[in-house]
């Protein structure tokens, strides 16, 4: 077989080379975006804005009793009846816990008789009032204060006759030293009717401790509370200060918590807690600052705050645990975007963003979550419209629809730029 010459072989493979790129061509498509038929779709869009979101601090603590106290027994003795159990309410002044007192009262007879007789001592009733009594007419005094004039009338008498010789030097001395052991024993006669006096003061205190007795044996509530706790049984012996009762005041709790110490400067009483979790608790409890403590907990690095929970109905329970938001900054105001906007993937957040028709994915950083909204930090601007519901954001052009005025207050009609590229595209399908 004789070789084909080169040229030969240069002619035959152009030839080919030609009819293959013939039969793979394809027609190029136009340039012109407007005259292409792409497929628009309809998203629906809002403008970000800046909305009211106060600035919090959220903090975790405890619901506690406002008032917690263990009552205990003044005196010693025999426990006589016991009226409330665990879970009793009681309010102010009921008797929980009697004791036997039949001896203490037999101790408030006892005073009232030494009472009357200290009375009867100055002739007085037990229900005058001593202080007002005048010393100098105690009948005691009296006879002494006569024997003092008579002493005094003789002396008197004795000194006219002196200068005639008709008495004695020496029965004048007599005389004078009887008037004078008169005045003495009139005062005192008048020093034991003023002893006396302070005596009946002395019997009057001794009485009202005797009564005191009586009314500590009996043990009541000191505040309206729930009884927490029962110790004690009918006929056991109790000591002083031995613990009886248990007495919580549930219809007001303090909400007690550490604020961190990097928040602890923006903390001032009668700042807004929002109680949003815990026991029994439905819907947040919104409450003020009352107490801040003055000093940082060193174990925690956090400052105590209290605030007051009403609880009328006493549906929550003392002691359990809660969280809440302490309002720092009520006028804060962020951008705000629903949730159903972002999308989350390997921990980056993007939107997509509606600019002159076209939507495209942005990266941004997010804040704070209410389950409904998410503060935006970075990565778009006020105005910019972002399609709502990132499941219909995909690359390219777009029909923004944008929402209602009533759902976004400070929205406006869709931008000028937006619907006219729409406009244009619509023209051209």
């Amino acid at each position: 077989m004789s070789s084909m010459p080169y040229a030969s072989w240069v002619c035959c493979f152009g030839a080919l080379f030609g009819i293959g790129a013939i039969g793979c061509s394809r027609p190029t498509p136009p340039t012109d975006f407007e005259n292409s038929p792409v497929a628009v779709h309809e998203v629906d869009v809002d403008r970000i804005q800046l909305q009211s979101w106060p600035r919090t601090v959220r903090v975790q603590g405890s619901m506690l009793a406002y008032e917690d106290a263990v009552i205990g027994s003044k005196l010693p003795g025999r426990v006589a009846a016991v009226n409330v159990d665990l879970g009793s309410i009681v309010r102010q002044g009921d008797v929980m816990v009697e004791l036997v007192r039949h001896e203490l009262e037999l101790r408030v007879g006892l005073a009232e008789a030494q009472l009357r007789q200290a009375c009867a001592v100055i002739g007085i009733k037990p229900e005058e009032d001593e202080t007002l009594f005048n010393a100098s007419q105690a009948p005691g005094v009296t006879l002494e204060q006569a024997l003092v004039a008579e002493a005094q009338s003789i002396v008197n008498r004795a000194e006219q006759l002196l200068s005639s010789r008709a008495v004695s030097k020496q029965e004048f001395d007599t005389m004078v030293a009887q008037l004078k052991a008169a005045q003495a024993r009139y005062s005192s006669a008048l020093n034991l009717v003023n002893e006396q006096i302070s005596m009946i003061g002395v019997r009057r205190k001794e009485l009202a401790l005797a009564k005191q007795l009586v009314v500590d044996s009996q043990i009541t509530a000191p505040f309206d509370g729930v009884v927490g706790e029962r110790h004690i049984s009918p006929g056991e012996f109790v000591s002083v200060g031995q613990t009886l009762v248990s007495l919580v005041r549930a219809d007001l709790l303090r909400f007690t918590a550490g604020v961190p110490e990097s928040h602890a400067a923006k903390i001032k009483e009668g700042q807004t807690v929002n109680i949003v979790d815990g026991l029994n608790i439905t819907s947040p409890i919104s409450t003020k600052i009352t107490r801040i403590s003055p000093t940082v907990m060193q174990a925690s690095r956090s400052v105590l705050i209290e605030a007051d929970v009403p609880n009328p109905l006493l549906d929550l329970q003392a002691g359990i645990f809660a969280e809440a938001e302490v309002v720092i900054d009520a006028h804060n105001e962020s951008l705000v975007l629903p949730l159903s906007a972002v999308s989350r993937f390997a921990g980056v957040q993007k939107v997509w963003v509606v600019s002159d028709g076209i939507a495209e994915q942005k990266t941004i950083r997010t804040g704070r979550e209410d389950g409904h909204r998410i503060e935006i930090l970075q990565g778009i601007d006020r105005d910019d419209l972002i399609i709502v519901d990132e499941k219909q954001g995909h690359g390219g052009p777009v029909v923004a629809r944008e929402r209602a005025a009533e759902s976004q207050p400070q929205a406006n009609v869709p931008s000028t730029s937006s619907v006219a590229n729409c406009d244009s595209l619509n023209n051209t399908n």
